[in-house]
């Protein structure tokens, strides 16, 4: 595979030709680019001294922009990005990042550095990660690093903005994206050191950046749908309440009568519900107390109700159950989906079920159709199926699942969906 080496440059006329000289060296790299960035300086003049291929952006247009130009006229199927004002580069500090792509184990390579940390990294970026990375399983040593290597075909579905922070943008959307990721400690870096002022917008770049790619600033998705069942709680409500209310086998019975198509899951539901006749909404929130939410889950639909997302429930589960935890999320009642146990004026249950309208199976043999239930939420909610995350157990919503943009699998017994996480907390990576 050819490699092209693209190198970002800004009035680095002090350093830019000791790194082009090391680059020169390494006999695996097929292409050298240099983006000057409307520097002021000789820059342009030391590159063009190197007989190395020279692109002049004809003003400062940020790093992402110099990134993105260099990535445009290159030709390589890997591409090395180096920064301009490192000193002390080596070659055997490239061929390194390189190998474990040409090597066939990795499409993104990051690098660390054997050293103490630049300021920017060690103020800003630092600190967020160390309060990330438990809840969002981001383990790097050197999270800002302008030294990466990445296969060509991967760049084209990275959106890159044109300020400082690209680097870390482009590391943050191969974790979502689930590219294979290697981080190689290249050993000792140092850096031309910036102005102070220049430090202050670098920082302010690379941490909009940060929160941006984490969803925390800005997002395209609208709607995120929960399940009920292993995914807002960690059991499952109804096996849970016929073991508190002694109806265990028989609603073991009925499951696998269900299961051996003897009954269809329609039949299943109505024959549960019948077991809750006598019953009412004081005996089931008392069950509902023993019932414990998935860590994290409170602060993950509160972080997201706080970026204006609009939080759904969509459950085979009855609502009375459904309410009880919803409303400890405070999730809008006109949000939750499921089928209702009928009571009668006293508020006993009768053992009868209602359905929200237009939710009737068209793709399944249940009681309510989840399709049909989500596709009357985004209609009332005027949002489109690719606005829509639903999130899943991965064992009864196949058809909601195919339905929204974006499927998040909370630990499926086998692998389905889009994406499986094993954290609620991951919901906030990809809830952009």
């Amino acid at each position: 595979m050819r490699v092209s080496c693209i190198i970002p440059a800004y009035n680095e006329e002090s350093t830019l030709g000791k790194v082009l000289r090391v680059v020169k060296k390494v006999r695996t790299i097929h292409e050298i680019i240099v983006v000057d960035d409307g520097s002021s300086d000789k820059t342009y003049a030391v590159a063009k001294a190197e007989d190395v291929r020279v692109i002049r952006h004809p003003e400062n247009r940020g790093k992402g922009a110099a990134i993105k130009t260099g990535y445009q006229y290159s030709k390589g199927n890997i591409l090395l990005f180096l920064d301009a004002d490192v000193t002390t580069f080596a070659p055997q500090q490239l061929t390194a990042v390189l190998r474990p792509i040409q090597n066939g184990y990795a499409d993104f390579v990051k690098t660390s550095f054997s050293r103490s940390r630049g300021r920017v990294t060690e103020l800003v970026v630092k600190p967020l990660f160390n309060i990330l990375s438990p809840l969002l399983h981001l383990h790097f040593n050197q999270p800002l690093s302008g030294q990466f290597a990445i296969k060509r075909n991967l760049m084209k579905n990275m959106k890159i903005d044109d300020r400082w922070g690209v680097d870390i943008q482009i590391l943050l959307q191969s974790v979502k994206k689930g590219i294979r990721i290697a981080e190689v400690d290249i050993g000792g870096l140092e850096h031309k050191h910036q102005p102070i002022q220049d430090l202050a917008k670098m920082s302010e770049d690379v941490m909009r950046t940060i929160l941006s790619e984490l969803g925390i600033l800005a997002h395209k998705h609208k709607l995120i749908i929960f399940d009920l069942d292993k995914t807002l709680i960690k059991q499952r409500s109804m096996e849970f309440i016929a073991n508190e209310w002694g109806f265990y086998r028989a609603f073991q019975r009925l499951q696998q009568y269900q299961k051996e198509g003897k009954i269809t899951q329609r039949s299943l539901q109505a024959k549960l519900a019948s077991l809750f006749r006598g019953k009412t909404m004081a005996d089931i929130q008392t069950t509902c107390l023993k019932l414990h939410m998935q860590d994290h889950i409170v602060k993950v639909v509160e972080h997201l109700q706080k970026r204006q997302y609009q939080i759904a429930v969509i459950s085979l589960v009855f609502k009375p159950l459904v309410d009880f935890f919803a409303e400890k999320l405070s999730i809008d009642k006109k949000n939750i989906f499921a089928p209702d146990l009928i009571s009668n004026d006293e508020g006993v249950y009768t053992g009868e079920l209602t359905t929200p309208a237009d939710a009737d199976p068209s793709c399944c043999d249940a009681l309510m159709c989840k399709t049909g239930a989500g596709k009357m939420l985004m209609k009332r909610l005027h949002i489109q199926p690719e606005e829509c995350i639903v999130v899943w157990d991965g064992r009864s919503e196949m058809c909601l699942s195919r339905t929204c943009g974006l499927s998040l699998a909370y630990k499926p017994p086998v692998p389905c969906g889009d994406i499986t996480i094993t954290n609620p907390a991951e919901i906030l990576i990809y809830a952009e």
